[in-house]
């Protein structure tokens, strides 16, 4: 089932908008700029945060509470013991022993997707196919089916309600007190199971007009599991365990806190299960360096999509012939590939360079050697062409 829409946009609409891109486009360079610089500072200052505190920590006996590691940054681990039990109030349910409970809500419901495709015309205008397909599906995001483009015959009803995730208050490690919001993502999930009696009552605090029935470790709102209809609901309820941990964090009390180093960042770690020190701050130097290539990448690309935006109009112009105006596309592409690389390299470089200035300046010569290899590659092909 698909509906298709056809748009047309004019050349003066486009050198219009690509017009406005230009100014997108220079916001998108400069804010790239800082994030890049800053995605460095951010790095060192993390790595040399995690050296101090791994020279820093020392290892406390979690049975025992020392008056004399007060403030310090310690390292410590044991078993989890909850201070309380866990519960969806709304519902009723809970679960005796655990960290956290989650309750996750899906509808059946109508999904609309959509695929577009362009075209250049004679003149510099666009047009724009795009086909609109729905399905029936389960989802755990509401479908707003007044905002599809074809609403009449997909309509959905209003999600019933949010899924949710509750936490104990607190647990003990030892003679230790640590916070339930801290603890739950260290737990594994297990899906909780509830008897057919129990599952009617249970829609029913839910607000589910529909009979609810026990199915596959899920609570079924509908008539018919096999053969779900629009507007059917599942809730699934999980319960979160976590048996032992490991901290390194500065002691407060019988609590824990961030532990502030020498640069002004901090330093709390976590980990399910014995782990020790080492292991801990090695996983959170890995932790910075994952972080710092998925910032990076994220700088130099959306860098690229600002020197893109900034150069469109050179193409849109060139689209009154169109393949005139691809040629120039191919053109202000490789232009801000070579230009992304020059300016991400730089900034990334100068975020470097306080800590590391070896490093920074061989970053930047092994991008100077990229673009004069590709300037010449291009000499070379265009003297072979002549």
């Amino acid at each position: 089932m698909s509906n298709i829409e056809v748009t047309h946009t004019s050349w003066f609409t486009r050198l219009k908008n690509a017009l406005t891109g230009i100014v997108v486009g220079v916001i998108l360079i400069i804010a790239t700029s800082i994030l890049l610089f800053w995605n460095e500072t951010r790095a060192v200052k993390t790595y040399q945060s995690l050296v101090e505190g791994k020279a820093a920590v020392v290892a406390a006996n979690a049975d025992t509470l020392d008056g004399s590691l007060e403030g310090k940054l310690i390292y410590l681990q044991g078993a989890v013991t909850p201070n309380s039990d866990v519960e969806d109030t709304t519902s009723g349910v809970w679960a005796e022993g655990a960290i956290a409970l989650t309750r996750t809500v899906e509808m059946y419901q109508w999904i609309e997707s959509q695929e577009s495709k362009t075209e250049k015309k004679l003149g510099g205008g666009e047009e724009t196919v795009t086909t609109y397909s729905y399905a029936k599906g389960w989802s755990m995001t509401p479908q707003n089916s007044s905002e599809f483009y074809t609403p009449e015959g997909h309509e959905n009803p209003a999600f019933p309600l949010d899924s949710a995730q509750f936490n104990v208050t607190d647990a003990n490690l030892g003679a230790y007190v640590v916070a339930g919001d801290v603890l739950a993502p260290l737990g594994t999930s297990q899906v909780m199971e509830f008897s057919d009696e129990d599952a009617p009552a249970i829609g029913e605090a839910l607000g589910l007009t529909a009979p609810t029935t026990q199915i596959a470790g899920a609570l079924y709102a509908g008539n018919n599991p096999n053969s779900p209809e629009v507007g059917d609901v599942k809730v699934i309820y999980e319960r979160i365990d976590l048996a032992e941990a490991s901290f390194v964090a500065k002691q407060v009390g019988n609590g824990l806190e961030e532990y502030a180093t020498s640069n002004g960042y901090t330093v709390f770690l976590s980990a399910a299960g014995l782990v020790s020190s080492d292991q801990m701050f090695a996983d959170a130097q890995d932790a910075n360096v994952f972080l710092t290539w998925i910032l990076r990448a994220a700088g130099l690309i959306f860098m690229f999509a600002g020197f893109a935006a900034s150069l469109k109009v050179l193409s849109v112009i060139g689209d009154v012939i169109p393949f005139v105006g691809t040629i120039i596309g191919f053109g202000t592409g490789l232009f801000s590939f070579i230009a992304t690389l020059c300016l991400g390299s730089l900034m990334i470089a100068l975020g470097w360079f306080a800590a590391r200035p070896l490093l920074s300046i061989g970053i930047l010569l092994s991008a100077a050697l990229i673009v004069a290899g590709v300037t010449y590659m291009k000499k070379k092909q265009a003297a072979a062409v002549v």
